[in-house]
């Protein structure tokens, strides 16, 4: 799949705010930084997951809904950050166990349920990010990050889906993956609830 040119220019835009040196470290040795935001989703077991679980239950959209899905969650990603202090720490793990599962039962959602599932995993994806504090360099930087990660992901999908190859292979691999996902999401949980109640 080629991305049209305004996607095209979309992105190259959104990468090349994030790279001007003065947005590269914080003021006065502040640590601030657009990409404190990048390291903590990439760290993220969580994070990842969220956004690969809604690559695979989304597996084939094409590019006009996959750009409004990645756009969804970049937004519901920095809500998420704003409000993760009011947010119960299991809502992440829940809400990409529900990803993986749908990707387990090769569910094809419609575009409505897609871009509820992007917000969902948006929310998982900045809650689980678990950045402090976060100021407008971080919030822009989780942005970028969650935007740019999950479209690529869904123009991968689409990729594949459309290649003709691996057709025989592809819903077993999603399976397979969404089932990861789903596990990862529970042992995480499990664990917030065992670190909650000691």
């Amino acid at each position: 799949m080629r991305p049209k040119p305004f996607v095209n220019a979309l992105l190259a835009g959104a990468a090349l705010s994030g790279s001007a040196s003065a947005w590269a470290h914080g003021n006065f040795g502040a640590d601030t930084s657009i990409w404190t935001a990048t390291a903590h989703l990439f760290t993220s077991p969580l994070s990842l997951a969220a956004l690969i679980g809604l690559a695979l239950v989304l597996f084939g959209i094409r590019e006009p809904l996959s750009v409004l899905a990645a756009a969804l969650a970049a937004t519901a990603a920095v809500l998420a950050t704003l409000l993760s202090t009011h947010i119960p720490a299991v809502v992440a793990p829940a809400a990409v166990v529900v990803i993986g599962l749908s990707a387990v039962a090769g569910w094809r959602p419609s575009a409505a349920f897609s871009l509820l599932l992007a917000a969902l995993a948006g929310v998982a994806a900045g809650s689980a990010a678990d950045l402090e504090q976060p100021r407008w360099q971080e919030l822009t930087g989780m942005a970028v990050t969650v935007m740019i990660t999950a479209f690529w992901l869904l123009a991968l999908a689409d990729n594949l889906n459309r290649s003709g190859r691996f057709q025989t292979l592809i819903p077993l691999a999603r399976r397979v993956l969404g089932s990861w996902v789903a596990a990862i999401a529970l042992l995480l949980g499990a664990l917030a609830l065992v670190s909650k109640t000691t």
